[in-house]
């Protein structure tokens, strides 16, 4: 599964960085002020970085060395000091790190109770975030009825993640279970409602066009199509609430 995924986000880096990069964002700056430690002047692993928001949170909260990880290096183009690598086989020594920041990337990994060991050799300190089970917006029905329409077919790396890893980090008790498991022994699990500003339905629409499991398929439709899709989609958001993201945060040391 994690071939697939890093695939998929691989062909999606643009897409990505004109929809959901800026949601992300905010949820990055929310899931940076719970650190579990003082980042100023520290090193951070932004694990799974995607496009890297997660660092520059880090970064704005004074972290003196940022290193992105993922396993689509498309998704690492722009960023600082970003390395294409598997959070199970991390190429770091032990310790190298003052604290890993895994922003909803956890629940990508095929094992993730693996990806946190290896988080906890690199660095003493953890910092995850994962959305809360069941949590929905109108956008993501209303995208997908419009794509399917349109030919759409969730592809099977995106079935098998919300079938299975998802839902254990998306649970909090299972998730504390897979950070003491991985050795941390002060673990904390909180969930917080971030308001993201998100409401606009061109903006709701590119946020879930632009998602790894839909930008693929949207890239290989003709370009008239293209405009059809996000067209019908807006009309059907108009008057949508908010994006308030349920965000699980979960910190270990």
């Amino acid at each position: 599964m994690s071939a697939a995924i890093g695939d998929a986000y691989d062909r999606s880096a643009d897409a990505w960085r004109s929809g959901p990069a800026g949601l992300y964002a905010v949820l990055a700056g929310a899931l940076l002020d719970r650190a579990p430690i003082d980042v100023a002047g520290g090193s951070v692993l932004d694990a799974g970085a995607g496009s890297g928001v997660a660092g520059d949170a880090a970064r704005a909260r004074g972290a003196v060395r940022v290193v992105g990880v993922d396993l689509a290096p498309a998704m690492l183009s722009g960023t600082r000091g970003g390395v294409a690598a598997d959070l199970v086989s991390l190429p770091f020594r032990d310790r190298t790190f003052d604290l890993a920041v895994a922003a909803f990337s956890i629940g990508h990994v095929t094992d993730p109770a693996s990806a946190l060991t290896e988080l906890r050799r690199v660095a003493p300190a953890l910092l995850v975030s994962a959305f809360a089970a069941a949590w929905t917006h109108p956008a993501k029905d209303v995208v997908e009825r419009v794509l399917v329409e349109h030919g759409y077919r969730p592809p099977a790396w995106y079935r098998g993640f919300k079938d299975g890893t998802e839902r254990q980090v998306g649970d909090p008790d299972r998730l504390v279970a897979l950070a003491t498991g991985a050795g941390y022994r002060d673990v904390e699990v909180a969930r917080r409602d971030v308001a993201t500003g998100l409401s606009a339905p061109a903006d709701l629409v590119a946020w879930r066009l632009g998602m790894a499991h839909h930008a693929p398929f949207v890239a290989g439709l003709a370009p008239g199509e293209r405009v059809e899709v996000a067209t019908e989609a807006e009309a059907l958001l108009a008057g949508a609430p908010e994006v308030v993201v349920p965000m699980l945060v979960l910190t270990g040391t």
